[in-house]
């Protein structure tokens, strides 16, 4: 029987929903060796009393801060690898909840007190966000210097960590649920199909996850190659001078109505599987015993609330956009007999035009995934966050079910896609999300 988790040696003690938690954060799983290299296997603490002093990769200001706004001013630092633990007081052998924070593979970090995760542990789990590495930082350089993509592989060594450390948290490393949002949520798909991965998580949580296909190694030498002619050495400039120079690098996209680019994708490594977003292999490659699959309704409205090209979008616009897609790209609700149905769908042209998109981007590949792991009698659940923003146009958009996922208003202070929405709402969405995700995490 492993031990009770030692409350002496937490970084903060504190009651939460009638429950004392205790919080370790600032716990070393991984050290830098060089710069878009793979990490190594380390150890240690640091000596910090509150979440927000934890670093977390160097990284410019997100694309949804009009939405989410700024966040923790956290320390930054190319040495972040960190991981932070939240466990009910003498913890023995609980379930663990391991969560991959998102942000378009560029922003985030397991530090942020956004995803604190005291209300989800005091549902009698055990609760770990780790960090990776971010932006150009984590995806220039060359392809074959790692088996994975270096951030994949960033997460795959704090996985090892808990599978040896998590028992003196309290946790249980024979029942871990590996969840990621967004670009987490990539990784986390990645890693639960990799036989290497199967004997380090039970479980996989998937919550807006991303579902581009990754670049190619020649993609990635190109934008090293362009990003050395702005910065130089790349090895020894500043990391603000890398992360800005690797954005100016990258191949403009040009401007399709519907579709948000993204700027860095992880890389098509060795240990990547080509068919790792074809949902009937995916199916059969999954080793975890449960999974859990969550989108939001609007997905692709975060990335167009606020731009003026969609601001005064016409039926016209609409229909010379969608017309022109595959019906296998469109959802249901723009469909009458395979064809698109425009107008008629009673969706405003920004409604369709978002509708379009969230299936496309976000919402197909989970929805296809769920069912062929259905059919193979797997045990899944897919659910969809439908609360709507009370900011305009923002609607049920990406990321805006992580204030209820994690419960925290008050890191939230400031989010205008929170401005409001009554505290009663908040926390009826909150308590529901916080329980059906620590239930997942519990089941047998």
């Amino acid at each position: 029987m492993m031990p009770a988790a030692d409350q002496g040696g937490a970084s903060e003690v504190k009651w939460v929903d009638g429950t004392q938690i205790a919080a370790w954060y600032g716990l070393r799983f991984a050290s830098l060796v060089t710069r878009f290299q793979p990490a190594k296997k380390a150890e240690g603490r640091l000596e910090v009393k509150a979440l927000h002093e934890v670093p977390v990769f160097p990284q410019l200001k997100s694309r949804l801060s009009s939405s989410m706004g700024l966040g923790s001013p956290n320390p930054q630092s190319e040495d972040a690898f960190f991981l932070n633990i939240w466990a009910p007081a003498q913890a023995k052998q609980l379930p663990v909840l391991v969560f991959i924070h998102g942000g378009a593979w560029m922003t985030g970090g397991s530090a942020l007190p956004w995803y604190d995760g005291a209300r989800l542990a005091a549902q009698g789990i055990v609760v770990i966000n780790i960090n990776y590495r971010l932006g150009a930082l984590g995806h220039l350089g060359t392809a074959a210097d790692c088996s994975l993509p270096v951030p994949a592989h960033d997460v795959l060594l704090a996985l090892e960590w808990i599978a040896e450390h998590v028992g003196q948290y309290g946790g249980d490393a024979a029942h871990v649920t590996l969840a990621g949002q967004s670009a987490g949520g990539w990784y986390a798909h990645l890693l639960s199909v990799l036989p290497r991965t199967a004997h380090l998580m039970q479980r996989v949580a998937l919550l807006s996850m991303g579902t581009r296909a990754p670049w190619s190694a020649q993609q990635q030498a190109a934008t090293t190659s362009r990003a050395t002619a702005i910065a130089g050495d790349l090895l020894t400039a500043q990391a603000q001078q890398v992360l800005t120079a690797g954005l100016q690098a990258l191949e403009p996209a040009p401007f399709q109505l519907g579709y948000a680019p993204a700027a860095f994708l992880p890389v098509a490594s060795q240990d990547v599987p080509t068919s790792l977003f074809n949902p009937t292999w995916a199916a059969q490659h999954c080793h975890a015993k449960k999974v859990y699959i969550r989108y939001t309704k609007d997905e692709s409205a975060s990335f167009f609330f606020d731009l003026p090209e969609y601001a005064q979008l016409t039926q016209d616009q609409v229909d010379a956009a969608l017309m022109q897609w595959p019906s296998q790209n469109l959802p249901a609700v723009l469909l009458r007999e395979g064809e698109f149905e425009g107008k008629r769908s009673g969706l405003s042209p920004y409604e369709q035009l978002v509708a379009a998109s969230s299936w496309l981007q976000f919402q197909r590949f989970p929805q296809h995934y769920a069912q062929q792991l259905q059919s193979l009698g797997k045990d899944v659940s897919l659910r969809r966050f439908n609360l709507a923003s009370p900011l305009a146009r923002l609607q049920s958009g990406h990321c805006f079910d992580l204030p209820f996922q994690f419960g925290v208003r008050a890191a939230w202070e400031g989010a205008p896609m929170l401005a409001g929405l009554d505290e009663s709402t908040f926390e009826k969405e909150a308590s529901s999300l916080i329980s059906e995700l620590a239930q997942f995490v519990k089941s047998k």
